[in-house]
């Protein structure tokens, strides 16, 4: 009886081990956003100018952006979309009161190192549905393979304004929060 238990235990350990094998050996593409510096972006309204002009943090954010491509059969990488929204579609910035809308922020990217051929779309209001910051395609009129781009030679700068457009003169004292998602989009056939 014991003898069959040993059997059973090797018979389980050695299917464990193909499947965890196995599993790595497959490749996919790979997509990865890195966040270099300035994750957490506040804006303090110290003045009556703040208030009537809003204001403006200049490449807050780096992203360093990684991009590899497996080449399978029926995927081909091209190049990618980087996007933005309200984390998981919140309607508003909220306040411990008072809530202003989301438009109140907009956000822009650049280019700060290794991706100055993308397209930049300017600057965007912050909204519940995604908006495309960045379009980069690798060499889209006769594309060769795919070259893979590495965070620490691509990256984007974000830059963001907060009542500049859309003023927030006769809104309410508050401390206000708003979380934003960014996303990755590899793009090309297959995806």
């Amino acid at each position: 009886m014991k003898n069959n238990y040993q059997k059973i235990f090797k018979l389980i350990i050695l299917f464990l081990f193909f499947l965890v094998n196995n599993s790595y050996s497959q490749e996919y593409n790979y997509a990865r956003l890195t966040v270099i510096y300035g994750a957490d972006i506040p804006f303090n309204f110290r003045s009556i100018n703040n208030y009537k002009n809003g204001i403006t943090i200049t490449n807050g954010t780096v992203l360093g952006i990684t991009l590899a491509d497996s080449n399978q059969a029926g995927v081909s990488l091209e190049g990618f979309d980087l996007r933005f929204r309200s984390f998981n579609s919140q309607a508003s910035i909220e306040g411990s009161v008072y809530d202003i809308p989301l438009s109140t922020i907009e956000l822009e990217a650049s280019n700060n190192i290794g991706l100055g051929a993308a397209t930049y779309t300017g600057l965007k209001e912050l909204s519940t549905s995604w908006t495309n910051l960045v379009e980069y395609t690798q060499n889209p009129i006769n594309p060769p393979a795919f070259s893979d781009l590495i965070w620490s030679n691509h990256q984007v700068n974000i830059s963001y304004s907060c009542g500049v457009t859309n003023t927030l003169l006769g809104e309410e004292s508050d401390y206000y929060s708003v979380e934003i998602e960014i996303e990755l989009i590899p793009t090309g056939p297959g995806f």
